[in-house]
């Protein structure tokens, strides 16, 4: 059996990792060599969760273990009236390796085990020549997908971004909890992200808006860096101090700054679902996965966890061996879809105005550590996390559940506070 893998970004890498591991011959598609990679912009801020750190030592590429390289606690504040904060600690703890690292130093060691990984255009061409010399061809990335894969319009809600974004790499930042990533949700604002990064020039931080379109820091995000870095940086201090003003407490405005320009990224994500699979000859399909599949707002942080799962269980179905044909494609999405369908829907969630479960649930979570630390516990299960807020009816089985369990060992915090969405029954848009 040959497999193509277009896109290599994680989900390709792990695929392309995972299938070699198996003994089943691929060829992985990328756009850019790893060195150019590695010069160039930056593409994104992921932590990675413990399921895909777990993936990565069974494929054995967990390359980055140093205390600066993870994130083992993990904080939630709710600005309004009141703070409302609640701490729950991530076990095993984040990886938080900039990917222009990641992604380079997992293709050289697939070249190095044997593994076959071309330089080309990711476009619809490279996918249909591809379909000449191989039973399947997984699509991960690239334009193809946009090109191949139409958006699901029962599965997709938004058809414009819903968070304008700005995030970069900083020096300046201290932390309250060290090793730490800081959550803070300012209704109707946004939300603005901090959390400790490892860099090419080592240890840096993450500072990430998400800004509400039209609201009041829409305009920061929007602002450019180049033309005038000290009038950017300044924006940015004025939004931590009007939205997050403990968190500009802690910035030391003589070391402040953006690491490189090319550090920053800015723009809007469209969070779409694409159809999972077309043919492409009369024998041959292609199938979905990662970006190519599902573009999540990067507000769960979600994305390349999604991604790796997703590539982890194509290669098990491929494994299990051919024909790949319509009937293997159909099943392949059926076993991704719970899984996927957990994050679209926990992250749309996330994105609209609070319902009254997760009022509730965030409530919970601010006056037991236990319920703190089952709700940190189900950023690395979304379909748990998604049965969790879903229904008013769910959520308070959920807490139940919880309260029910024998009192172990604290593993998380909270910091009972008033509470500043007390007052939302409203719901802001």
């Amino acid at each position: 059996m040959r497999i193509g893998i277009v896109g290599d970004g994680i989900s390709g890498l792990h695929l392309a990792l995972r299938l070699h591991q198996l003994g089943i011959d691929a060829t992985l598609f990328g756009s850019r060599p790893p060195e150019a990679v590695r010069r160039g912009r930056a593409l994104n801020f992921v932590a990675r969760s413990g399921s895909t750190r777990r993936r990565e030592a069974l494929l054995g590429v967990d390359f980055w273990t140093a205390p600066d390289t993870l994130a083992g606690a993990r904080t939630v504040t709710v600005h309004g009236p009141g703070p409302l904060m609640f701490r729950a600690d991530p076990d095993p703890a984040y990886s938080v390796v900039d990917f222009r690292l990641y992604l380079p130093a997992l293709a050289e060691e697939y070249r190095a085990r044997g593994g076959r990984h071309v330089v080309t255009d990711l476009t619809a061409a490279t996918v249909q020549d591809a379909a000449h010399d191989h039973d399947l061809v997984v699509v991960a990335g690239g334009r193809a997908a946009g090109e191949l894969f139409p958006r699901d319009p029962g599965r997709s809600p938004f058809d414009t971004p819903q968070r304008v974004l700005c995030g970069g790499l900083y020096h300046g930042i201290g932390e309250d909890v060290p090793h730490s990533i800081e959550f803070h949700v300012v209704p109707g604002v946004g939300e603005v992200l901090r959390m400790p990064f490892h860099c090419a020039d080592g240890r840096v931080d993450v500072l990430g808006l998400e800004a509400v379109p039209g609201g009041p820091l829409e305009a920061v995000c929007r602002s450019p860096h180049d033309p005038d870095p000290a009038r950017f940086h300044a924006a940015v201090l004025d939004a931590l101090h009007r939205h997050v003003p403990e968190l500009r407490e802690r910035v030391d405005e003589r070391t402040f700054g953006l690491n490189h320009p090319a550090d920053l990224v800015q723009g809007g994500i469209v969070p779409v679902v694409r159809r999972a699979w077309r043919p492409l000859t009369d024998d041959t399909f292609a199938l979905a996965v990662g970006d190519a599949w599902i573009v999540n707002d990067p507000i769960t942080a979600q994305g390349a966890n999604l991604g790796s799962h997703c590539a982890w269980e194509i290669a098990e179905a491929i494994a299990a061996g051919p024909p790949y044909d319509a009937d293997f494609c159909r099943a392949a999405e059926e076993r991704l879809r719970p899984y996927a369908d957990g994050v679209v829907r926990w992250t749309a969630d996330f994105l609209r105005p609070p319902t009254p479960q997760l009022l509730d649930l965030f409530r919970a979570a601010d006056a037991d550590p236990a319920v703190a630390a089952a709700f940190a516990a189900n950023f690395d299960d979304p379909p748990a996390m998604w049965r969790s807020i879903a229904t008013p009816e769910r959520t308070a089985a959920f807490l139940a559940e919880v309260r029910s369990r024998p009192a172990p060992t604290p593993v998380a915090t909270s910091i009972p506070r008033t509470h500043p969405w007390a007052d939302l029954t409203a719901r802001p848009s």
